[in-house]
């Protein structure tokens, strides 16, 4: 059976320096209690920090100069609130990426990224990932459940696009 890459998976994405001052800069984000999205820092700072790793690696394209800052923030995903309001549990974007920047995941708290029909079904929110989803890829993401001791935390983006990276961490695929 054919395969195509549904998403790449890169983990210790930012250097230490950089992943301490976010850690330094997420306080506000911890702990509220309803879904929060924003351009506020730590996402000023932290965006244009993922745009130079991805140049870095070779992965920028140059379209995303015009459609990753309009399309893009940091968002928190609290305990029990459910983002899959389609009804199905996944939806499909035209390419995008979360970049997870809680300071810590336990395994048992949920939330993770689920991926339907892929050779892998589903990936833990890990601080300092960033994962990349390619376009057409039913993906969602689980429930945080309420012993987690704080927010799942992203800095997501849908500048659209398909991108391969054969020094991964790890590659999801799915059937074509």
């Amino acid at each position: 059976m054919s395969t195509r890459t549904a998403a790449i998976i890169i983990d210790d994405f930012l250097s230490e320096d950089k992943w301490n001052w976010i850690q330094s800069n997420v306080d506000d984000y911890l702990n509220t209690n309803e879904f929060v999205e924003n351009i506020h820092e730590p996402y000023k700072t932290t965006i244009g920090w993922i745009k130079e790793k991805l140049f870095e690696l070779d992965l920028f394209q140059e379209h995303w100069n015009s459609t990753i800052d309009g399309w893009s923030f940091i968002n928190t995903l609290p305990p029990n609130v459910d983002r899959e309001s389609s009804g199905t549990g996944y939806h499909i974007d035209f390419g995008g990426f979360v970049y997870y920047v809680h300071p810590t995941w336990d395994s048992s708290w949920g939330g993770n990224l689920k991926f339907e029909n892929c050779d892998v079904d589903k990936i833990e929110p890990a601080p300092n990932r960033f994962v990349w989803i390619n376009p057409k890829v039913p993906h969602g993401i689980e429930v945080v459940n309420d012993t987690a001791t704080h927010n799942r935390i992203t800095i997501v983006g849908w500048p659209e696009g398909c991108v391969e990276y054969p020094d991964a961490t790890q590659q999801i695929n799915i059937p074509i």
